[in-house]
């Protein structure tokens, strides 16, 4: 079947070239971003400033399982191409770069955004122009609920990361005093409100909270007040170079707690910011945790995660496995599964209607992936990583991880 929708397509090219009537396979469509040989997604990310890694690594995922696709003929006859804007993790910048992707580059859907307070900003843009959004690196609930017809979430939320981290601190360690530091914007409010919630299932409030300021640095004074108030254990909630200032600022007074923080840190650029540039004591790796919203790179047992770190490097050899960009690799997987679905008369529509049908989507990572009209979130459920002396976050069970 595919052969023959590759083949067609190459005669309707073939009759417009020598001036004949194109063929009727592939037919003209006048919906946004889709031609006859072509299907334009839009995608808006931080490719420089402080969370770029998050932002060059997700499009990296996403465009080496693309790439692949659009060598083997893309989707009914059509290549998928990326155009991709900065936006630097700057909110303004977000809606700005959004907007000239629809208007300007004329894409038939976004893809790929990241963060939290971009991605807010981005919604009512979203809404109103009625454009589908899939894939974002953000498991705010500001953006799943309400339910928007045209955002889908691939992985789980936040909440669902804060009540992880909880349940290891509080119902697997016998932890009691959780205490918080966030980063001052959506991103932080969303997480901050994830540990609240999981925290008073247990009857529990966060021992101290206290934030920092979006592009900064300046994480000594919170760093104090967790010491102050004895906290055993410490939700950090931020990009990779602050949090992991937080965590050598407090070893270096002598405080060492249980570190947590939620998948978005980035976790390999953490890693490296830990080891590489704070110098952390071995000593203390064993009780900095990551939660995870996708298996880990690395992972053998998963057909899904081989052909990830097979496609990468043949599309970017230069690039480590890490885990924001096998995100991207499962993003597009949906993406792509989603397009096939949506048929050949292709528009915003019909991408929706068949995101809403997506039931056991098997992308070979162990967990399948499903939509429906009352559901836009594909993946549930969340891992632990625990640093480990070689100065990677490996995956760890509750039951690995002991007092």
């Amino acid at each position: 079947m595919q052969c023959f929708l590759v083949a067609g397509a190459w005669a309707a090219m073939t009759a417009t070239l020598i001036g004949c009537e194109p063929s009727t396979t592939v037919p003209q469509n006048r919906a946004p971003g889709v031609s006859p040989f072509e299907i334009r997604i839009g995608s808006s990310s931080a490719l420089t400033g402080q969370a770029n890694f998050l932002g060059t690594q997700l499009l990296h995922g996403s465009e080496a399982w693309l790439n692949e696709v659009n060598a083997k003929g893309g989707i009914r006859g059509r290549k998928i191409t990326i155009v991709s804007l900065d936006d630097g993790y700057e909110p303004a910048r977000a809606v700005t770069m959004t907007q000239k992707l629809l208007v300007e580059e004329d894409v038939l859907a976004l893809f790929d955004f990241v963060g939290t307070p971009t991605s807010v900003k981005v919604l009512p843009l979203v809404n109103r122009a009625r454009v589908p959004l899939l894939g974002l690196l953000t498991g705010a609930e500001a953006l799943r609920t309400p339910l928007s017809p045209w955002v889908f979430h691939v992985r789980d939320s936040y909440y669902a990361e804060a009540e992880g981290a909880i349940a290891l601190f509080v119902d697997r360690l016998k932890l009691q005093r959780i205490g918080i530091i966030y980063q001052q914007d959506a991103f932080g409010q969303a997480v901050l409100s994830g540990v609240q919630l999981a925290l008073a299932r247990r009857r529990l409030q966060p021992t101290a909270a206290e934030s920092f300021a979006r592009g900064t640095l300046e994480v000594a004074r919170a760093c104090d007040a967790m010491k102050s108030a004895g906290a055993e254990a410490v939700v950090l909630v931020g990009t990779y170079a602050p949090l992991a200032k937080a965590v050598k600022t407090s070893h270096d007074a002598g405080f060492t707690p249980w570190f947590d923080t939620v998948s978005f840190v980035g976790t390999e650029a953490y890693a490296r910011e830990l080891v590489d540039k704070q110098r952390i004591d071995k000593a203390n790796y064993a009780r900095l945790i990551v939660t995870q919203v996708v298996p880990s790179p690395y992972a053998e047992e998963f057909p899904g995660v081989q052909e990830y770190r097979a496609l990468v490097h043949k599309y970017f050899s230069e690039d480590a496995p890490n885990y924001v960009a096998l995100e991207g690799f499962i993003n597009a997987k949906v993406l792509t599964a989603i397009l096939e679905r949506a048929g050949q008369n292709l528009d915003r529509d019909s991408l929706v209607h068949a995101a809403e049908s997506v039931q056991d989507l098997d992308v070979g990572i162990g967990t399948p992936i499903t939509f429906g009209p009352a559901d836009h979130v594909g993946l549930h459920g969340v891992y632990y990583s625990r640093l480990h002396v070689d100065g990677t976050f490996r995956l760890a069970t509750p039951e690995e991880i002991s007092p």
